[in-house]
């Protein structure tokens, strides 16, 4: 088997479950009809259909629901390890409740970190930490912001190299105001002082 091949089962068989619990449920892959209804976009990379999110229910040590990509940390283009495979990324997006929301919400920040990398956004870089997304969750969330995961490892490595967990969070139109003037990592911190966690729960109230 490839590197490719091999780091993907590594992610998909090992380290997933072991970090997030079952995943067995399969996977929900990015289509071409996202890429052209949501970014109009019609030439796609056929590799781009391979990307998606699993959903893992709560296990005995947590009680949410966590969703994570796979795919962003694939290494097409290297047959030798490297020191970050792929983008170097996957996402995560917790809830308390099972949420096909959030399996959207994913497939599209995909498509958009995908769409990055290839310049269709200009010199526009990767997803990564403090970037705020206009993207909306009703009835209150007005941004997604990226945070470093509270309860769980920062990264984790594939024999293709690092890879980063970039958690995604939602924040209210007042909170996306003050972190304009504050910076991502102070409202961030306010939101885990207020409800202990990063999960997102649309109907919350704001922080800031």
């Amino acid at each position: 088997m490839s590197l490719l091949e091999d780091s993907w089962k590594q992610r998909e068989e090992q380290i997933y479950p072991e970090l997030f619990g079952e995943t067995s449920k399969g996977i929900y892959q990015l289509d071409a009809s996202l890429f052209k209804n949501q970014f109009g976009i019609d030439d796609i990379d056929p590799r781009w259909l391979h990307y998606g999110v699993f959903k893992c229910a709560p296990t005995s040590d947590r009680d949410t629901w966590v969703y994570v990509t796979s795919g962003m940390s694939n290494t097409w283009e290297s047959d030798k390890p490297e020191k970050y495979s792929g983008f170097g990324t996957e996402f995560i997006l917790e809830t308390d409740s099972e949420s096909d929301w959030a399996i959207n919400t994913l497939r599209s920040l995909v498509a958009f970190n995908i769409l990055v990398s290839v310049g269709h956004y200009g010199d526009k870089p990767l997803v990564d930490y403090g970037d705020r997304i206009p993207m909306s969750i009703k009835p209150n969330i007005a941004s997604l912001m990226v945070v470093k995961p509270s309860q769980f490892p920062e990264s984790f490595d594939l024999i293709s190299g690092k890879v980063d967990i970039l958690q995604i969070t939602g924040i209210t139109a007042q909170e996306l105001e003050y972190a304009k003037e504050n910076g991502s990592e102070v409202i961030a911190n306010k939101l885990f002082e207020f409800q202990g966690s990063f999960i997102i729960k649309p109907d919350r109230l704001g922080v800031a």
